[in-house]
């Protein structure tokens, strides 16, 4: 009777086994995206972009090569086409807005530098009216 107990423990530790091998895969992704997300750099948000950007236009490569071969009908081919484009669009639009936001960081620099340079010389009697308020 010593072999039961033996075998049962098994069955239980090869079930947990396979229980969690499935849900560490599923979880992963979750903890990953959450445990890098307070380490960013300034460059992955471009990185991003670059990668959604990248599946947009393979996206509607394939839609229309699967279009070409008759794989994909006139229909479905539109829908892909639509959705591939929004998020192209998307990608674009969200480009412009970073490099506007960057092209404001860059003036307001200069702004403070020439604050700096003004301040350092002994011309700071402009630099009181013009300060921001933000």
């Amino acid at each position: 009777m010593t072999g039961a107990p033996e075998s049962s423990l098994l069955l239980v530790l090869v079930g947990l086994a396979l229980v969690a091998i499935p849900l560490a895969a599923i979880l992963y992704p979750f903890l990953r995206r959450r445990g890098l997300h307070g380490v960013l750099s300034d460059e992955e948000p471009h990185e991003e972009l670059d990668r959604r950007w990248d599946a947009a236009l393979a996206g509607l490569r394939s839609a229309e090569l699967e279009r070409a071969i008759g794989t994909l009908g006139e229909e479905d081919y539109q829908v892909l086409r639509e959705q591939y484009m929004t998020e192209a669009a998307l990608v674009l639009r969200s480009l412009e807005m970073e490099s506007g936001r960057e092209a404001d960081l860059l003036a307001r620099v200069e702004e403070e530098i020439r604050r700096v340079r003004e301040g350092f010389l002994g011309n700071d009697e402009n630099d009181s009216g013009t300060k921001d308020t933000e």
